[in-house]
């Protein structure tokens, strides 16, 4: 039996498989892909919001960039748990509140 990848974005020139067979894929992810109904996720949300971690949004003016500053906060060695938002469970995703309300704070003191 062999061993499968996950199935990553591609991104790149050349064979898509080729890239999905390389040794080092390029990891592209977004950890930040999350639950509208879950209310977790809304508060991480406003976290983002209130840190100023935002991109413009041609429908909804300024949103939270949960792609591109929160993914890379979920990857960094300043998250305390390096997983997927969507992989967490409820105890996880409060140690990212956590951490994300210190980040908060230490932006406005």
């Amino acid at each position: 039996m062999t061993a499968t990848k996950k199935p990553i974005v591609y991104s790149g020139t050349g064979s898509a498989i080729d890239n999905y067979n390389s040794p080092t894929p390029t990891n592209n992810e977004n950890w930040g892909v999350f639950d509208l109904n879950n209310q977790q996720h809304k508060y991480i949300m406003a976290l983002c919001r209130t840190r100023q971690w935002t991109k413009p949004s041609e429908r909804w003016g300024t949103v939270a960039d949960m792609y591109g500053a929160f993914s890379t906060f979920l990857k960094s060695s300043k998250s305390p748990v390096k997983k997927p938002l969507q992989d967490m469970t409820p105890k996880e995703v409060s140690k990212i509140i956590v951490a994300l309300g210190g980040i908060v704070e230490h932006k406005f003191k």
